[in-house]
């Protein structure tokens, strides 16, 4: 997703909006960070609980006890944070926890460990971060095994384990964010009363028809459910995403282009003092509300274009009435708004823009599981604060159109 600059003239607001890969990359980098901190605090309370016991068992054999907690300070990432630190006592007085003098001795969340903190989310594969920290610690891999299942593995691994029979789905979101040199798949269902569930990540391209049957095999053997006989698919266009949607799900599937990916796409073929004219059709074109209507601006959008550009023209050919599907769904309004785009999956993404600035690089490494797992934390993180789509009122009339209109749609593609 890469955010339009220097155009303040030129571009509409809503371009301008778009999340930049650092905007994302800070929101991932957060969550991961925050990942280490639990484990740092669990590996704490994990030797207070060897030297004292279950805090209300009593089986200790008395030599130690706890003396209550005070704060500490620790380095995550570059940055001191504070942790509680909870206290043991013994007969000669305090005693020092000797996994706190390691944790304060070196960075839990350095280069090393932020290259294997994304292991687990795709491959279930956690040992490469838990030798690094058990190295690092100077202690058993055991011990850092059992801090971090209970510290982060359950939750960053969640969203692409949790079953999903609890939901019914009337339509899903596909799209590939860009963070340094590498692509993560996002899948974002949209329930029945137009709840936004995260479904899926996988690190891959999405040019890659592996990689996307992957993640929506995932999907479907989670108990996925369709709320109807059709679902609504909106994704960014690329070949391999409509190959897996239709290798999986058959055709169960009615495909919608994003528009705001097309758009960026033609305006790559087309010279700049004419992207606002290709921006003001474009919108017309989206707001139409009769099919028929759309059809015939979609023909003066692809005349004028051939007049202008060959690749444009192709370019717009290609995507055709997938263009239009939510018209002929007849959905309008905010509804219609958040359907035609992925901009819901990309809103996601920006919950914590103002803390980019702390990402200055990512450093390359044989280990590119690391950023699946920040995205999967940062996206449940983020999960309890979303709201449901706009427009959400007029999802009876999908439901009901997903019912009657798909097969004409199906003829007309």
């Amino acid at each position: 997703m890469r955010k339009q600059e220097n155009q303040p003239n030129r571009q509409p607001h809503i371009l301008q909006n778009l999340l930049s890969s650092r905007e994302i990359q800070s929101k991932l980098m957060e969550q991961c960070r925050d990942a280490a901190l639990a484990f740092g605090v669990e590996l704490l309370n994990q030797e207070v609980e060897k030297l004292c016991g279950s805090k209300f068992s009593h089986k200790s054999d008395g030599q130690f006890w706890r003396g209550g907690s005070d704060k500490t300070k620790i380095v995550v990432g570059g940055e001191k944070i504070q942790i509680p630190r909870p206290r043991v006592r013994g007969e000669d007085g305090e005693v020092e926890l000797s996994s706190l003098v390691k944790l304060q001795d070196q960075d839990i969340f350095d280069k090393e460990i932020r290259e294997r903190m994304m292991l687990g989310v795709s491959t279930r594969n956690y040992q490469p971060v838990m030798k690094s920290w058990a190295k690092k610690l100077s202690t058993s891999k055991s011990n850092v095994s059992r801090a971090f299942i209970k510290a982060s593995r359950k939750d960053l691994e969640k969203i692409n384990t949790c079953d999903l029979s609890g939901y019914e789905f009337v339509a899903v979101m596909i799209d590939g964010v860009h963070i340094a040199s590498r692509t993560i798949i996002v899948a974002l269902g949209i329930t029945n009363d137009c709840q936004k569930i995260p479904i899926g990540i996988r690190e891959g391209d999405t040019e890659n028809s592996e990689v996307v049957r992957d993640l929506l095999t995932s999907i479907r053997d989670r108990n996925f459910k369709q709320h109807t006989d059709r679902l609504l698919a909106v994704s960014d266009g690329s070949k391999a995403l409509k190959k897996g949607l239709k290798d999986i799900f058959g055709d169960a599937v009615v495909l919608q282009r994003c528009w705001l990916h097309k758009l960026r796409n033609l305006q790559k073929y087309v010279p700049e003092k004419l992207h606002k004219q290709l921006w003001w059709r474009m919108k017309k074109l989206m707001n139409l509300k009769n099919y028929s209507d759309a059809k015939v601006e979609l023909g003066n959008l692809i005349g004028w274009l051939a007049e202008i550009s060959y690749e444009a023209e192709g370019s717009m050919k290609e995507v055709g009435l997938e263009l239009l599907t939510v018209h002929e769904l007849e959905i309008n309004g905010e509804l219609r708004k958040g359907l035609s785009t992925t901009n819901p999956i990309e809103s996601l993404m920006g919950a914590i823009r103002n803390k980019t600035s702390r990402v200055k690089n990512w450093k390359s490494s044989k280990k590119k599981d690391q950023i699946q797992r920040w995205v999967a934390s940062s996206v449940l993180s983020h999960q309890k604060k979303m709201r449901r789509l706009r427009g959400w009122k007029g999802v009876d009339v999908l439901i009901k159109n997903l019912k009657t209109k798909v097969d004409r749609i199906e003829k007309a593609a």
